[in-house]
């Protein structure tokens, strides 16, 4: 039988040590309530109107945009020339499709019971791009 000697001061106390370092860094607090809240069913956004930047390099910025009942979106011309047209449903009350540099404002957006998208065109300076308008599934 082998025996291995053991300083049981040195491994209690270096347990302790490990255990303070965990709980001073929240180890497993923080990370629990990260991962609940990014596994969680809601996800808060702030409700205002929209506005979307004309880019000649994607379409627009931000390339998918969030828009809540009665909200509107702005497409910002930024000195280009551009046209958004929706290719299918429109988000919007009145059922726009079809916004340009001098109609750049959409009415409210449409209260949606369930999260949708709607996918449109804009063309900006003779190039197209597909970005998107998500709306609905809120209270």
């Amino acid at each position: 039988m082998h025996y291995l000697r053991v300083n049981h001061g040195l491994l209690f106390r270096s347990g302790l040590v490990l255990l303070f370092v965990l709980w001073a860094n929240g180890c497993g607090h923080e990370a629990k309530e990260e991962k609940e809240e990014s596994a969680g069913e809601y996800v808060k956004i702030s409700c205002a109107d929209r506005t979307v930047d004309v880019d000649p390099t994607v379409g627009a910025k931000p390339v998918a945009v969030y828009v809540c009942s009665g909200r509107t979106v702005t497409w910002k011309a930024n000195g280009h020339v551009f046209k958004v047209e929706f290719k299918g449903d429109s988000p919007f009350s009145g059922d726009e499709k079809a916004f340009h540099n001098d109609h750049a404002t959409s009415k409210s957006m449409k209260h949606l019971g369930a999260l949708t998208v709607f996918e449109y065109k804009i063309t900006v300076d003779g190039k197209v791009f597909d970005p998107q308008v998500i709306g609905g599934g809120g209270n």
